[in-house]
């Protein structure tokens, strides 16, 4: 879409100020979001990435989570982009938004932190009205905040960073809760404009996030995380995990595990495999490696039986003091924001506005431990 239906809304901007993190105190911490952050909305398996052609079947894939009550279908739609081929030619491609795209999303949105961010309405066509959260930047910034988030070394080139903005501009992302309190349908970048040398006056590039990313924001409904640390994983879905347990394992501690069943993370997250073991055994590789970093302390894995057959596993989780002391600090900053954002809404028009996303405020309620205590009987962790 093009840059010119988007009209800024400068009453907005308190809303977010309160996004903006310190830049020394919070160099390596951005904001999360809850179901955003914590569903599979990217494919990590290379050999899918890209495709020449595909049936319209196979262009897509859907992922499923549960909050408080609401079960959430999640579908990811390949992009379909022009791409340069090993030998020169020009060629349409389907291209996965993978592992690369997910990073540079978040190092878009770490940007945004940096209170830059702006509040956009869209004028004219179906989506007139829409409100959207955007962000300026130079493919330089991005690129240079990748080497600095991987101690230096060069990550990703400048065309592989413009690429993976594309996709993310053409591939298409949709949350659908069964019972329609929560619907959001839009390319994960709904607006792209890349600073061309040519262009008289653009000296930056121009991205506006997914429709879901802006009610959050504008709501004050995230929490702050370890970013980089993020970032720094070695296994892909290690992120994936790592930010659901910032996003719900919110009074971690030495006397509050953290239980949830194999089957609600392997439906969030990925297709499941065939063998029930292979799945359990990814789960492992990634709690193994949150444990060298710091995050866990130790797990235990119960087998959940119909009759003898093994049908799942109940994984519980201890945190360590370092991860406990991280989400304390989280708690803080989140009751801060909470408080600031309360304190904004001084009129009826401004009570209509923050209701207007209602679903989330709903989806929240009573949010504390995300232990499940009777397991047997909920299937996700809440």
């Amino acid at each position: 879409m093009d840059r010119k239906v988007l009209k800024q809304k400068e009453k907005s901007q308190l809303k977010l100020d309160l996004f903006g993190l310190d830049p020394l105190i919070d160099q390596n911490y951005s904001h999360s979001f809850e179901i955003y952050d914590t569903v599979g909305k990217f494919e990590y398996d290379k050999k899918k990435k890209y495709r020449l052609s595909a049936a319209a079947d196979d262009t897509e894939f859907v992922r499923q989570t549960e909050y408080n009550g609401l079960i959430i279908n999640v579908s990811v739609t390949d992009a379909n982009i022009e791409r340069i081929m090993p030998d020169g030619t020009k060629k349409r491609v389907f291209v996965r938004p993978g592992a690369r795209e997910e990073i540079i999303e978040d190092v878009l949105r770490k940007l945004a932190t940096e209170r830059r961010a702006e509040a956009y309405e869209i004028t004219s066509g179906d989506s007139k009205g829409q409100q959207l959260v955007g962000i300026e930047f130079s493919l330089y910034e991005v690129y240079e905040e990748l080497k600095r988030i991987n101690n230096g070394k060069v990550q990703y080139s400048y065309s592989e960073i413009r690429e993976a903005i594309t996709v993310l501009n053409r591939a298409h992302l949709q949350f659908d809760a069964e019972d329609g309190s929560i619907s959001f349908s839009a390319p994960f970048l709904p607006f792209l404009a890349f600073a061309e040398k040519a262009t008289k006056g653009e000296t930056k590039s121009f991205v506006c996030f997914h429709p879901m990313v802006t009610s959050i924001i504008m709501t004050a409904n995230y929490r702050r995380y370890n970013y980089k640390k993020a970032l720094s994983f070695k296994g892909q879905y290690t992120r994936l995990i790592y930010k659901r347990l910032c996003n719900r394992w919110i009074q971690a501690g030495p006397g509050n595990p953290y239980r949830v069943k194999l089957s609600t993370l392997v439906a969030a997250m990925k297709a499941p495999y065939k063998n029930l073991y292979q799945d359990k055994a990814l789960l492992q590789d990634i709690l193994e490696e949150l444990i060298a970093e710091r995050v866990i302390e130790s797990y235990e894995a119960t087998p959940k039986k119909i009759k003898a057959k093994i049908v799942d596993w109940l994984f519980e989780l201890r945190a360590t003091n370092e991860f406990a002391k991280q989400q304390a600090a989280s708690n803080k900053t989140a009751n801060r924001i909470a408080g600031k954002a309360q304190a904004q809404i001084s009129d009826k028009r401004d009570h209509q506005q923050a209701d207007e996303k209602g679903w989330w405020s709903e989806a929240r309620a009573g949010q504390g431990d995300d232990s499940v205590h009777d397991i047997d009987q909920i299937p996700f962790d809440e």
